[in-house]
């Protein structure tokens, strides 16, 4: 099973953001405009050529210019860089950048439904960097500002060069600070002629008071006796999906309690759909990745606890022979997958489907994974 999870939701931030660097890059030029979001005139944020944020403190619409019911807004200058200052917790970061991008998808989801304006959620400067320019040593120089690894610096930034092809799959993504509701993270991208930098930051996505209430050193309980509330999963005021969100390699435990008894998910991520911005959740979805063992062990426990027959689960995790194939398994690259899900009602209004998938024989911690997908009403 390779490493998907769930992380923030759609990150339409991102995709506009690279989009808006392609369509520079390929088309020749992009004069100083600002996209979707009325005209360029000074304020808080843009200043002749200088834009300046202030991340200390929540931002608001007001704080970086949006009006109206707008919910992106973007600055791009192709013949020269905008000087961008950005105040974080951590000090100041002073940058120059080609693109720069606000957006209020992000922790809470996409705005798809056009329930009103939000406020900001994602921020992302768009640096551009010619042949011969050291990605690695301008890094290295911003990590304690953001919180990078050096080391990851050093392993990922080697392989990036200007390339024939434009453009060339993402080449990695660096995870920088985690401060309370603001988080940092740089997604490295080479071009047919240069190397883009993405300085990205976040709002709620790791921490906001919706987070906070339910998820205490590692731990969220989740009582599934009855359908739960908005505030047990975690929704943001005004907000129809919910996100608890992991960075990779992270886990957290959700302790669920069902009228049979309890079940403990080790999970990267939490997310959960709702009626309506104030109305009350009709699903949400976990998952647990392991390896093949963890994964045998989870289902063994998830079985005893949901009513389903251990002999159905022997079978699906029993490896084809050439007398007796496997009735869930198909082959894969690293060997028999094998997939099967279980539909089980377990309190009033409450139901869970286990999917388990996983790639027998596969000797990785992502061998298999467990999805939960739970539905209310």
């Amino acid at each position: 099973m390779d490493p998907s999870g769930l992380r923030a939701g759609p990150r339409r931030g991102v995709v506009i953001a690279l989009l808006l660097a392609a369509v520079c890059l390929l088309s020749g030029g992009c004069s100083v405009v600002e996209l979707r979001s009325g005209n360029n005139a000074p304020g808080s944020v843009l200043d002749g050529n200088r834009l300046s944020f202030d991340l200390t403190t929540r931002p608001t619409r007001a704080d970086v210019g949006m009006t109206g019911d707008k919910n992106f807004k973007a600055y791009q200058r192709d013949e020269e860089d905008f000087a961008v200052t950005v105040q974080l917790p951590t000090g100041t970061l002073q940058i120059p950048a080609r693109i720069v991008s606000i957006d209020t998808d992000g922790a809470g989801g996409v705005d798809a439904y056009g329930d009103g304006p939000r406020e900001p959620k994602f921020f992302s400067i768009n640096r551009k960097f010619a042949p011969g320019e050291n990605v690695t040593a301008s890094l290295l120089a911003d990590a304690p500002l953001l919180g990078l690894d050096p080391a990851d610096i050093t392993r990922v930034t080697p392989g990036l060069s200007a390339s024939g092809n434009a453009p060339v799959p993402q080449a990695g993504v660096l995870y920088g600070f985690v401060d309370d509701w603001l988080s940092a993270q740089v997604q490295l991208r080479s071009f047919a002629d240069s190397v883009q930098v993405l300085y990205e930051f976040e709002v709620d996505v790791y921490h906001n008071p919706a987070i906070d209430r339910v998820l205490v050193d590692g731990r969220m309980p989740l009582d599934l006796t009855h359908p739960p509330d908005r505030e047990a999963l975690a929704f943001l005021p005004g907000y129809r999906d919910a996100y608890v969100n992991t960075r990779p390699g992270d886990v957290f435990t959700i302790d669920v309690t069902l009228p049979t008894g309890r079940l403990t998910v080790t999970a990267d991520g939490l997310s959960a759909r709702a009626t309506g911005p104030d109305g009350p959740p009709i699903s949400a979805e976990v998952y647990e990745n392991g390896t093949e063992a963890q994964t045998r062990q989870r289902l063994d426990a998830a079985a005893t606890v949901l009513g389903i027959d251990p002999a159905e689960v022997t079978a699906t995790l029993t490896p084809s022979t050439s007398g007796a194939p496997n009735p869930w398994g198909s082959q894969a690259s690293f060997g028999e997958r094998v997939q099967r899900s279980w539909d089980r009602p377990v309190a009033p209004g409450v139901s869970i489907d286990v999917r388990v998938d996983m790639t027998l024989g596969r000797a990785d911690e992502f061998a298999g994974s467990i999805r939960y997908q739970l539905a209310f009403g």
